[in-house]
């Protein structure tokens, strides 16, 4: 099976809270969740743990490295040495309990062992390819977030302006073409795409500030920032509202006016 990112609440559910995303966006929650032949080649497999209740809890596989880990969250570590569940020192107790109960789909026969972030054993460093660097950062204590919400600005070719949301998204949900609106719940992010026009801009600007006056929250223009951010420059807190990050991923995929200079530059050929 495999996931397109935008998959309903009652998707989820299907997995009954153990969904698992596997490197390419092959999901499972059933009986090929152990061919290792199909998904890893050494045995080792890293998992981070998110989710926003029991019913939607997903393992999302990242690559198996020290940079993966992040202080806020909660990984799931297999290899051929042992099952890990590591603990950042900024992970919740939900995240915990989340970890707690996919580990026994990830690893039913293994003997888990779980540590906090700086008890780490030499056997699980040497799973991830050696010690390294990674994200320590943590968010500031608060109040929890609202459960971020995407939105999609564009101007259609008839001149009309469209707002799309964008259910369960994901990192290449973000058309560089166009405007997205990303609410953060403490801001609001007006993320601007390398190929996005000033009329995009100027209207994605005044839903965003429309969205906040007609918030049913105590939410308001005063509380709430609008914070403009460029494509490539995101800080860490706009990073962290998605599953997964990729720096790297703006060079992978090119944008729709470099598509069409290709096209064009083909048919000349």
């Amino acid at each position: 099976m495999s996931l397109s990112g935008h998959e309903p609440r009652h998707f989820l559910k299907i997995f009954k809270g153990k969904m698992v995303v596997f490197t390419g966006g092959r999901a499972s929650g059933f009986k090929n969740i152990h061919d290792h032949d199909t998904y890893d080649v050494d045995g080792t497999r890293l998992f981070r743990i998110r989710g926003t209740c029991p019913e939607d809890v997903r393992a999302d596989q990242l690559e198996e490295v020290a940079a993966s880990l992040a202080s806020d969250d909660v990984f799931i570590l297999e290899s051929p040495k042992g099952t890990f569940v590591w603990q950042g020192k900024g992970g919740s107790d939900f995240e915990r309990e989340m970890a707690a109960n996919i580990v026994g789909v990830l690893s039913p026969d293994a003997e888990v062992q779980t540590i906090a972030e700086g008890e780490e054993p030499p056997e699980f460093w040497e799973a991830l390819g050696g010690e390294g660097d990674y994200d320590r950062e943590l968010d500031p204590p608060g109040p929890p977030f609202l459960e971020p919400r995407l939105f999609h600005c564009k101007i259609l070719f008839n001149g009309r302006f469209k707002v799309e949301e964008v259910a369960h998204f994901e990192q290449d949900d973000l058309d560089q073409d166009d405007i997205m609106v990303l609410d953060g719940g403490d801001e609001v992010y007006l993320w601007v795409g390398n190929g996005s026009t000033e009329e995009e801009k100027e209207k994605s600007m005044d839903m965003a500030r429309q969205y906040i006056r007609t918030d049913p929250t105590d939410r308001s223009e005063e509380t709430v920032p609008i914070i403009k951010i460029h494509q490539g420059k995101e800080p860490r807190s706009f990073k962290r509202l998605f599953p997964t990050w990729d720096d790297d991923l703006w060079e992978k995929i090119p944008s729709y006016s470099d598509a069409k200079k290709n096209a064009i530059a083909l048919n000349k050929v």
